[in-house]
């Protein structure tokens, strides 16, 4: 999973990176609600982890911003030694997924982002041995990907990239994100490997009207793949 961690605390920051590194996770910190908005205009994650009180823009102004973007489905934990019922409760209602006072306690943070992103859309999906999106079938244990009724011959990789676009569906997912999800953070594989492998897996599996699901690719940001609506299949057939 990959984290954006938003806190101009530098130590905190880095002592939370560590924790999270420890247990698999990708993460990268910013130092304020600005650095953080302008990435995300090129970047994605599955949580975000925001500072209330920053200098340039709190992450209440960031929270605000998300809900202005529609990013509504990346869950977000705030951070803050502001603890007042009042406090708790505005942010909560504002869109916040949940929120942690400081100090930061390492389990406490760990049990409370495992909390979150189970409730996600990020996750659901593991729980299920077979995955439906007709008409492709994905087989979680065989690692198997069908078209109807035809098993679709992929790469490890392959398989991967097409279990991670599908189970994220809609979302638009940077390179850098796809790139971690599928081949690890801290690799070595630039994101023109990313750019491959999509291809081969639009080919693969005739992504587009006659199959119900188009891959695009976003100038400067990433890639989507989404449904195609209704009306195009019709006027297709």
């Amino acid at each position: 999973m990959r984290i954006a961690l938003v806190d101009d605390d530098i130590h905190l920051a880095q002592a939370m990176t560590v924790w999270l590194k420890a247990r698999g996770y990708d993460v990268v910190h910013f130092i304020s609600g600005v650095d953080f908005t302008n990435a995300l205009r090129k970047d994605s994650f599955d949580l975000y982890i925001l500072d209330w009180v920053m200098p340039d823009m709190d992450g209440e102004a960031v929270l605000k911003w998300l809900i202005d973007q529609n990013d509504h489905t990346t869950p977000v934990i705030f951070v803050t030694q502001r603890d007042s019922e009042e406090d708790i409760a505005r942010i909560l209602n504002l869109g916040a997924d949940d929120y942690i006072t400081k100090p930061i306690r390492e389990k406490v943070l760990l049990a409370r982002i495992a909390a979150v992103t189970r409730r996600s859309h990020t996750s659901a999906p593991l729980s299920r041995e077979v995955l439906d999106y007709p008409p492709f079938r994905i087989n979680t244990t065989a690692h198997m990907v069908l078209k109807d009724t035809e098993a679709l011959k992929l790469t490890q990789k392959e398989y991967e990239l097409v279990v991670f676009l599908f189970r994220n569906a809609g979302r638009l997912l940077s390179r850098g994100h796809i790139l971690s999800a599928v081949w690890g953070h801290g690799t070595d594989f630039t994101t023109r490997t990313v750019d491959t492998h999509i291809s081969r897996v639009r080919k693969k599996l005739d992504l587009g009207v006659e199959t119900g699901w188009r891959l695009s690719a976003i100038y400067h940001q990433g890639y989507r793949l989404e449904p195609v609506d209704k009306e195009e299949t019709a006027t297709a057939v």
